[in-house]
């Protein structure tokens, strides 16, 4: 039983009576020795002890009632507080029960001095605070792992207020706008595209309440990003007030999207768009009789000359070279340039002067210099200047002036892309006007032995003047090698027969020689390319032509072989014959040679 003193006040009595029923115990304990309990109330049995153990039992020094863990710690709190001018504090430890249990206590304490200031005793208030503590503890552990849901998870996840101003997010958000210091304070406008910083993207979250949408961001290295919006509006008195946002950076999915409709609609190569969208365009303008518009067809010369003669990485690089020269002219915001096929594009324009136009296409056309041969094109064009016109007939009047066109530049365009190979091949090889010039007059001279006639005559001079025009299109390096050349070298060099063929066959004037060209490397026994020809199937003039360059070749200077005599060659011919070369051409080789 607690000791209170003898004589109390009935008010003292209840207000004792009333703690008794609490919680709470009261302690006083003196400050002398080991700071004996001098008193604690009967409220101790909380925690299965009586008074009378802390006046005369085992806790009799107050240390033990404190759990070990927490004891010297408590000691120093307990003794540096008592050197303080302090009339009271408050701490919070923990205590050990009579069957064992460790409870968190709350002590409030109060410091009682003599008139000098020197503390004599210490009252207090103990109060079990473990079940409080244990929620207390659950609530940070389950904030500590909605924290780390929080930072961690892979959702955008942010707050801002109505001035803009964010208030929280996680390390996605960090991650996803490239925040390099997270400690620094950012407006939700720092991110977001002209478009949500002239209109509040709080107002129009308020608006869209309860719906989703896509949010166009720009991250702090200026790379613009698509986010998916999910969010909450929090109100405080009866006003919006925060945004909880959750996004999902759909960037990847966004553009993906973008390029798959992207390309519905345009043509890969050149950017321009495609078929399928010019004939829309053409069906909007049937169904709007009412509007001037113009088509424009064009289509490039010689594209499939230079995809033979250089391959179709640079002629491709030729159709997008002619795409920007078309953006350069038609840049108005209803102009519709198209990439109808291949070679062939369209331009749907309601602008004027269209012939002052593609007089601008033809000079940007003439400006190009960086190429190895001037780039051309043939246009036509037909405008719908009254109503009621048919929008197909308008196109089919412009393909057929483009064809019209193309007749009469083709022919000379053509010749001038063989002369500007022909002049390049020279630059870039062995093969010089001089070399050609050599085959050409040998070639001539086994010809008049043969008694060829003058149309003959003609086309064996132009076949040695352009039998190895497909070399133009075999790598330089190769080309000008020294050494014998490797199997994948030979394999690459032995396509020029085939290459010259399609050059010329391309060209009017001078298709006539394509199959005399491609024949050129046959043997007479059927061991040459490109096709293993024998005997009489071999072209004449392709025979003829294999002796004269053969004869040339060795007795003029090669990067691959030293240089023969005449009579070396000779003999090498003469070797050769029946296997290589047409017996009868060999010997018109040695007649005329003999003369």
């Amino acid at each position: 039983m607690a000791r209170l003193p003898d004589v109390i006040s009935m008010d003292l009595q209840e207000a004792y009576d009333i703690i008794k029923q609490t919680n709470l115990v009261i302690f006083k304990w003196t400050m002398s020795g080991d700071i004996p309990t001098d008193f604690v109330s009967d409220n101790i049995s909380i925690f299965g002890y009586k008074p009378e153990d802390f006046y005369t039992g085992a806790l009799k020094d107050y240390w033990a009632f404190v759990y070990e863990s927490d004891r010297e710690k408590i000691q120093n709190l307990f003794y540096d507080l008592s050197e303080q001018n302090l009339s009271h504090f408050k701490n919070q430890y923990r205590i050990v029960c009579k069957d064992g249990e460790v409870r968190w206590v709350e002590e409030c304490v109060i410091h009682e001095r003599d008139s000098s200031g020197q503390l004599i005793h210490k009252k207090g208030i103990l109060r079990d605070i473990h079940d409080a503590v244990l929620i207390s503890e659950k609530l940070k552990e389950s904030e500590a792992k909605y924290k780390e849901l929080f930072d961690n998870a892979s959702a955008i996840i942010f707050t801002f207020n109505k001035q803009g101003e964010i208030t929280n997010y996680n390390k996605t958000f960090v991650e996803t706008l490239r925040i390099k210091n997270s400690s620094e304070n950012h407006l939700i406008e720092d991110f977001l595209t002209p478009y949500y910083r002239d209109h509040s993207l709080f107002t129009e979250c308020v608006q869209k309440v309860g719906t989703r949408f896509e949010l166009e961001i720009i991250d702090l290295e200026g790379q613009k990003k698509f986010v998916e919006l999910n969010y909450r509006i929090v109100y405080e008195a009866g006003e919006p007030s925060v945004v909880h946002a959750v996004g999902q950076d759909i960037t990847v999915r966004k553009l993906a999207t973008e390029k798959v409709d992207f390309l519905t609609s345009h043509d890969a190569l050149t950017g321009l768009h495609n078929r399928t969208y010019f004939d829309q365009k053409l069906l909007a303008y049937r169904e709007d009789e009412e509007k001037p518009v113009s088509i424009i067809i064009g289509d490039v010369n010689g594209l499939k000359m230079v995809n033979d003669a250089f391959g179709h990485k640079l002629g491709d690089e030729l159709l997008v070279r002619m795409a920007l020269i078309f953006k350069s002219v038609f840049y108005a915001p209803k102009d519709v340039i198209a990439r109808l096929s291949g070679d062939e594009f369209a331009i749907i324009t309601e602008r004027r002067h269209i012939e002052a136009l593609i007089d601008r296409i033809h000079e940007k056309c003439n400006a190009v210099v960086d190429f190895p041969f001037k780039i051309d094109i043939s246009l036509g064009y037909s405008s719908r200047r009254k109503s009621n016109v048919d929008i197909e007939g308008i196109f089919r009047e412009a393909d057929h002036q483009m064809y019209k066109n193309k007749l009469k530049t083709s022919k000379h365009i053509k010749a001038t892309m063989i002369q500007t190979l022909q002049q390049k091949l020279s630059e870039e090889s062995f093969e010089t006007v001089e070399h050609t010039e050599r085959i050409k007059i040998l070639s001539e001279k086994i010809g008049k032995y043969l008694n060829l006639s003058e149309t003959s005559m003609e086309e064996l001079d132009l076949t040695a003047i352009m039998h190895d025009i497909g070399m133009i299109s075999i790598p330089k390096e190769i080309l000008n090698k020294r050494g014998k050349l490797t199997p994948k070298e030979m394999k690459e060099v032995m396509k020029h027969a085939e290459i010259g063929y399609h050059l010329l066959v391309a060209t009017p004037n001078l298709a006539g020689i394509g199959d005399y060209v491609l024949a050129h490397h046959e043997n007479y026994d059927g061991t040459g390319y490109p096709q293993g020809l024998s005997g009489g199937d071999i072209p004449l003039i392709s025979r003829i032509i294999s002796v004269a360059d053969a004869y040339e070749a060795m007795t003029n200077v090669r990067n691959y072989r030293a240089v023969k005599t005449h009579r070396q060659a000779v003999d090498e011919i003469l070797h050769l014959s029946g296997t290589r070369y047409d017996p009868s051409v060999v010997h018109a080789f040695l007649k005329s040679i003999e003369k």
